[in-house]
């Protein structure tokens, strides 16, 4: 126990202990910061707790504390940081959660059992900077957030539960936003346009969703997008490429037909793409072609067109320009060069190493 001042109690921080009695809280209206975080507490949150009407700081986080959240937190007025994560709460979030916490900046509910929809009340968080409700079971519409109020909020992550509907216009006014993280969702509809236009984005995760149709060119202009490794589905990296398809395309029309520029195919098979400067890094029997494509592995994919950069076994590739390394390929066309054991190639102008091959032309 930490006193800046005799008689009065300001902090309380207690790390890797194994009990604490919520009865010991009670009249301690000074306390400002409660830190309880990785020990094993259980049960649910004490009664005396929301008496601390001074508290600024509440982090309970990575214990194993269990029931229903009161509607009572509300009371607590003042503060800044609240941190529930990794524990076993449960329940519905109650509706007027939130509606008198204006100062709270750092919302951390992730890793629990939370169900049911967004408390509207979560729109009236006009100081927030951080919100995290990532991997819990929350459902309905993610709209139900009015994020237009929060000019502050610099990171959201609601990845990991069963919200659905459109991407809510709201995001559109989080001038500041700089880390998105949406993925493993049921979310429709398309990309829209303003995410195109968050200057400050360098972290964007729709992977895993059931959103469909172009993405927006201006993510090309976001530079601050910083590279991501993630499942299948819309997960923007530093935006030299975009993954293009989403849980409709992968899971419910295979094979998916890709089109367009400078797609990111991570795995699957029997893919189609069509077009320049698209990535397959992984997946068997694709058929490619366009120009300045690249295939970093897989085996019986087929390419037609030229500049292509491609690695792995028994690939076909036709026409010019390109770069092939792996075994059992074969090649036509002019101008490729080719690494690897068992290739056949025909063409002219051809660059081969390798042993066993065959080649015809000049």
């Amino acid at each position: 126990m930490a006193s800046n001042e005799e008689e009065k109690t300001y902090m309380i921080i207690l790390s890797e202990t194994l009990f604490f009695y919520g009865a010991s809280l009670a009249g301690l209206t000074r306390l400002e910061e409660l830190f309880l975080g990785s020990n094993s507490f259980t049960g649910s949150l004490p009664e005396a707790l929301f008496g601390l009407v001074g508290l600024q700081k509440l982090s309970l986080e990575s214990n194993e504390l269990t029931g229903q959240l009161s509607s009572r937190l509300h009371k607590l007025k003042v503060l800044t940081l609240l941190d529930l994560s990794i524990n076993r709460f449960s329940g519905r979030l109650p509706d007027d959660m939130f509606c008198d916490l204006t100062s709270l900046e750092h919302l951390v509910m992730h890793s629990n059992n939370f169900f049911g929809s967004l408390p509207p009340s979560l729109s009236s968080l006009s100081s927030l900077r951080e919100l995290s409700l990532r991997n819990n079971s929350l459902s309905g519409a993610l709209a139900r957030v009015n994020f237009s109020g929060m000019p502050l909020l610099a990171s959201v992550d609601f990845a990991a539960n069963y919200l659905n509907g459109s991407l809510p216009t709201s995001l559109a006014d989080c001038n500041v936003l700089k880390s998105l993280s949406l993925a493993s969702n049921q979310l429709v509809g398309t990309i829209p346009l303003w995410i195109g236009e968050l200057d400050h984005l360098h972290y964007l995760d729709l992977s895993n969703n059931s959103l469909v149709g172009e993405v927006p060119k201006g993510l090309t202009l976001l530079k601050g997008l910083t590279a991501a490794d993630h499942s299948p589905g819309m997960a923007f990296t530093n935006m030299s490429f975009y993954v293009k398809c989403n849980r409709r395309t992968l899971q419910q029309q295979k094979p998916n037909v890709i089109t367009g520029t400078n797609n990111f195919v991570k795995s699957g098979e029997g893919n189609v793409v069509s077009g320049n400067d698209n990535t397959v890094v992984s997946g068997d029997s694709n058929t490619v072609s366009g120009s300045d494509n690249t295939v970093t592995s897989g085996d019986k994919n087929v390419l037609t067109g030229s500049n292509h950069v491609v690695s792995g076994s028994n690939n076909v590739v036709s026409e010019n320009d390109h770069v092939v390394n792996g075994n059992g390929n074969t090649v036509s066309g002019g101008n490729n060069k080719v690494t690897g054991n068992n290739n056949v190639v025909s063409g002219s102008d051809h660059v081969v190493y390798g042993n066993d091959r065959v080649v015809t032309g000049g």
